[in-house]
């Protein structure tokens, strides 16, 4: 029974791996249109439309433009709820390995991290959830997890343009 499980684990694996080098291919390949609305930005691509806070894509348009990010995962409703960013880290800064909560990591004008601002344990509210891809350790998949307060409103990847800062809040 243990080698059963064993294989249906290894399995699993190479299919996770398999879908992320598909959603990655198509991320670049595919030419992307961008249309907006007040609060979702559409992704138009030869597999579909899929959603995400125009914030989001913003930091993703940012991040592209350096050439670290090339995919994403979506949820059944085809909304983006994970992209997949190359992690670099700038000269003295160590980054983790596995998986690590953030309140928001720090950029350079290159795209490498400079500061990485991590969560507390009882930290309430949006964090990023940072999960290094199994497949290539440079990548990383963010997602945001948690409510913004007051209203309870879903977390989405935001960016600020002037302090270079990846974060999760309110999109609105």
């Amino acid at each position: 029974m243990p080698q059963m499980m064993d294989k249906r684990r290894k399995a699993l694996v190479w299919a996770g791996a398999g879908i992320a080098v598909v959603l990655g291919a198509f991320a670049i390949a595919a030419p992307i249109a961008r249309s907006h609305d007040a609060d979702r930005a559409v992704i138009s691509t030869q597999y579909g439309d899929f959603t995400a806070a125009p914030s989001t894509m913003e930091a993703m348009k940012w991040l592209s433009e350096r050439g670290r990010t090339n995919g994403f995962r979506f949820n059944a409703n085809l909304e983006v709820t994970d992209f997949r960013i190359a992690l670099e880290a700038a000269d003295g800064v160590e980054l983790p390995s596995g998986e690590f909560a953030a309140e928001f990591i720090r950029l350079n004008e290159q795209g490498q991290v400079v500061h990485v601002e991590f969560a507390a344990a009882s930290a309430p509210g949006c964090t990023t959830v940072w999960v290094q891809d199994s497949t290539n350790p440079r990548y990383w998949f963010a997602t945001c997890t948690g409510t913004c307060a007051p209203q309870s409103l879903p977390c989405s990847l935001l960016f600020d343009i002037a302090t270079l800062e990846l974060s999760c809040g309110s999109a609105s």
